[in-house]
């Protein structure tokens, strides 16, 4: 179709069109730009990135799985949210080899020498976010959203010998900003994030093997605060993590301690009321942690499986990664246009062409950092290689 023939050949209104095109998964949406001109500006319409994500949101959820590969690339495992089924297999193209988990269809990848980019795995494209000035021993960087600005912040945990300082970054921007210097010791650094707050769990100062408070930072005013876990698990083993939107609590028997059963809170939205969700008979292994709830099931993982256990029934499956890869990273993900207006974008698929490129982009230590500016060859034997292991097949635990 001729964009000199537009209005002729398309019979139906155009607020129709967009209805249908902001329903469709982002893939196909993408393929379409070249249909006709409206189309194409349509879909670089901001109004149109949010309708489109929000129905994504509603209709198109998927189970993602990232995976570190050789050659200095990721993996991405899609899953069916309701039979689990894996659905797809596509190489996310960077140079890092940390990632944060996914939101809104980004994620944010890092390595140790303060190099960070937010990357959109269905389009293709990325940004790459400034260097901050504060060159710790070790930085972690987190990715969430700002409902009511329609924006994304990255938040960066530098770790010190004796404290920790958190810094922020809105995307799009060209500046970090401090926040919050602390001497408080996270249990785990890794954030949960439920909408527009992330939470971690406090150690207690008095013993470094229970937790008493969550420390939570709201990515709308930015401002921290800290709220108490349940009287009636503070002596437990406690975890965090997100399902349906709300903030859970996972509380495992202490050790030596009888029946083996464990405990799920939920929190309200401001985490100052917890309701008993339910009891179940599964302790979490030793070096796991728990990623999300979804249709009833806790996934969690360690580096070479990824798990799940009904909560219904405490029935468990485990999916094995493919030899020579290691999980970075999973959660809900939905295909998004999000990043499609920003300024800065970089197209990812250039390192496949421009070796020099990639070269020039800082890249990390470790195996999924090893060749980042080899020949184009390279990523596509990667590729290949990846994609002979798609059929893989969950096992009872």
């Amino acid at each position: 179709m001729e964009d000199n023939n537009d209005e002729h050949n398309v019979s139906l209104p155009q607020d129709i069109q967009h209805t249908i095109l902001a329903s469709l998964p982002a893939r196909v949406v993408l393929k379409f730009r070249t249909v006709c001109r409206f189309w194409r500006d349509c879909i670089q319409e901001p109004n149109f990135v949010d309708r489109h994500l929000n129905n994504a949101l509603r209709s198109h959820r998927s189970i993602a799985c990232f995976t570190s590969v050789d050659e200095g690339l990721v993996c991405m495992y899609t899953f069916d949210p309701t039979t689990l089924n894996c659905k797809s297999m596509d190489l996310v193209l960077s140079s890092r080899f940390q990632m944060s988990d996914p939101c809104h269809g980004l994620v944010c990848a890092y390595d140790l020498k303060g190099a960070v980019e937010v990357l959109n795995p269905t389009t293709r494209i990325h940004l790459r976010l400034p260097v901050s000035e504060l060159q710790s021993l070790a930085s972690e960087y987190f990715l969430g959203p700002v409902p009511s600005t329609k924006e994304y912040k990255v938040l960066c945990i530098h770790h010190w010998v004796r404290f920790l300082t958190f810094e922020v970054c809105t995307v799009g921007t060209q500046s970090w900003r401090a926040v919050r210097e602390s001497a408080g010791l996270l249990k785990t650094t890794k954030a949960v994030i439920v909408n527009d707050v992330m939470h971690w769990l406090l150690l207690d100062e008095i013993s470094s093997n229970f937790t008493r408070n969550i420390l939570s930072f709201n990515l709308t005013d930015e401002m921290f605060s800290e709220t108490a876990v349940p009287d009636a698990v503070k002596d437990r083993e406690l975890h965090l993590f997100e399902g349906g939107g709300k903030l859970h609590l996972l509380a495992m028997p202490g050790e030596g301690s009888a029946p083996k059963t464990s405990e799920i809170w939920v929190a309200n939205s401001t985490c100052a009321v917890w309701d008993h969700m339910c009891n179940v008979a599964f302790v979490l292994p030793l070096g796991m942690r728990p990623l999300f709830l979804h249709n009833n099931k806790l996934f969690y993982c360690n580096q070479r499986r990824f798990y799940y256990v009904d909560l219904q029934d405490g029935s468990g499956s485990y999916l094995n990664m493919p030899f020579g890869e290691c999980i970075i990273s999973a959660g809900i993900f939905v295909e998004s246009l999000a990043l499609h207006s920003v300024t800065g974008l970089v197209d990812s698929r250039a390192m496949l062409q421009s070796p020099h490129d990639a070269r020039s982009f800082p890249t990390g230590r470790g195996p999924s950092a090893r060749g980042a500016g080899s020949s184009s060859a390279s990523p596509r034997r990667s590729f290949k290689k990846a994609k002979s292991n798609i059929n893989m097949q969950w096992r009872l635990a």
